[in-house]
């Protein structure tokens, strides 16, 4: 598959140079982009806007786009991925040897796939069929589900009928029996047959018992009469709740942490030392350690300081109009990310190079999917901010200007007029009508 870009036309848009970015071409129409991600590689990219964008990563990643999120086509080393929202969805996986590994659905009716050591299979919901390799399990077969329906991972097999009402459990890791809401046993085993875990239930939520961690020094044993009294303790934890959810209380013994809530009010220690007060909606207050956070009239004002290996993390948030995000690390510098909304978003790097755009009209980052596919055409006014230069873009290119130490100057409709000023002071040149005077 492969994409070409060489007809005369895309030659002259291509010709249009952004001062932000490296961005080219005609914006938001028809851009040229190349980008350095995270890992060092370079994506090259071109978007016909709103339509279709088509990009390369090295070594041998490719992946198309068409009217996004509806149509995606992405090729990896071994992955193929392709959606068409909201119904269809195939994804191959190449195996060292060469086999293939395909799983496909076509909604609402069918299911197919093919896997040179699973076999094929083949589904037609709901009337039945098999389901080979997905959804966490080797094997789903079913028949007029959700009549009945068998799901088998490895030795395990769960058998329903009238799914999720009656469930039958056995294989060697876990044996149980379901009629909820009425009855439920269930027992876990570890691979070396000793119990695991156990729980059982009568006419459920109002009685239920439960005991995990048994092949274990510390096994934990739950039990509950909703809304009664419930509690859960081990040797490290004790947990309990009166008329449910009126009053709980939660003690871990190894962190040394307790809380008290009544209704959605909660206070904490930890080390003996108060450290959280949740009062919501009106104000909160939580030390971690290494993460602090708190909340005034929730969700409007939020923050959070994070602390780890001499790195640090700050998040403002005015919801759902201000975001500041700031990191610093000794290594990589600080950066950070900032977004008035709908006004405004902008980014500082390490060198202290500032990005920015305006309006902002979505109120989150979508780098690679919104943002990516369709962010261009909402910037109607760009600027870039460094050390020794800056840059402007207005209404995607009808304005542009720069200045710095070795350059400066202003276009209109890439040439239409422009002056370009150069190091020497006479070093002025005019462009009228794409012409030099």
């Amino acid at each position: 598959m492969k994409f070409y870009s060489g007809i005369p036309l895309l030659m002259l848009l291509s010709g249009c140079v952004t001062p932000i970015d490296s961005d080219r071409g005609v914006p938001p129409f028809y851009i040229e982009r190349s980008e350095t991600l995270a890992n060092g590689s370079v994506r090259e990219s071109q978007h016909f806007w709103p339509f279709y964008s088509h990009s390369t990563t090295p070594p041998d990643r490719e992946e198309i786009r068409v009217l996004w999120p509806l149509f995606i086509d992405r090729i990896d080393t071994r992955v193929r991925k392709t959606w068409l929202l909201p119904l269809y969805h195939r994804k191959s996986y190449k195996h060292d040897d060469g086999r293939i590994d395909t799983d496909a659905f076509l909604l609402p009716f069918f299911l197919w796939g093919s896997d040179p050591d699973e076999g094929d299979y083949f589904a037609f919901a709901p009337i039945g069929g098999t389901i080979k390799g997905i959804l966490g399990k080797d094997r789903i077969d079913f028949a007029l589900f959700p009549l009945w329906a068998r799901l088998q991972d490895r030795q395990q097999i769960t058998t329903y009928w009238l799914f999720p009402l009656v469930e039958l459990d056995e294989g060697p890791l876990r044996t149980g029996f379901r009629v909820f809401p009425f009855y439920s046993h269930s027992r876990g085993f570890s691979s070396s047959g000793g119990a695991r875990d156990e729980s059982k239930y009568i006419l459920w939520p109002f009685w239920h018992q439960s005991s995990t961690r048994l092949d274990t020094d510390n096994p934990s044993h739950a039990w509950w009469l909703w809304p009664f009294y419930g509690q859960i303790e081990s040797k490290t934890r004790l947990a309990r709740t009166i008329f449910y959810p009126v009053w709980t209380e939660q003690h871990n013994y190894r962190e040394q942490t307790s809380t008290w809530s009544f209704l959605i009010w909660t206070v904490g220690t930890l080390r003996d030392r108060w450290n959280r007060f949740q009062f919501a909606p009106l104000w909160g207050f939580h030390d971690r350690g290494g993460l602090k956070s708190g909340y005034f009239l929730w969700p409007l004002w939020q923050w959070e300081d994070h602390r780890a290996a001499g790195r640090t993390r700050q998040m403002r948030r005015l919801f759902p109009f201000w975001r500041s995000i700031v990191d610093v690390d000794p290594e990589r510098g600080t950066r950070s990310r900032k977004l008035l909304w709908p006004l405004a978003r902008w980014n500082t790097d390490a060198d202290g190079k500032t990005t920015a755009s305006a309006p902002a009209l979505l109120p989150f980052d979508g780098p690679q999917g919104f943002s990516w596919s369709h962010g261009r055409a909402g910037q109607l006014i760009r600027w870039r901010k460094s050390e020794d230069s800056w840059g402007l873009e207005i209404l995607w290119g009808l304005l542009t200007a720069e200045g710095g130490e070795d350059r400066g100057g202003f276009s209109i409709l890439g040439g239409l007029l422009s002056r370009e000023q150069g190091l020497r002071p006479d070093d002025t040149r005019w462009r009228l009508l794409y012409i030099p005077i």
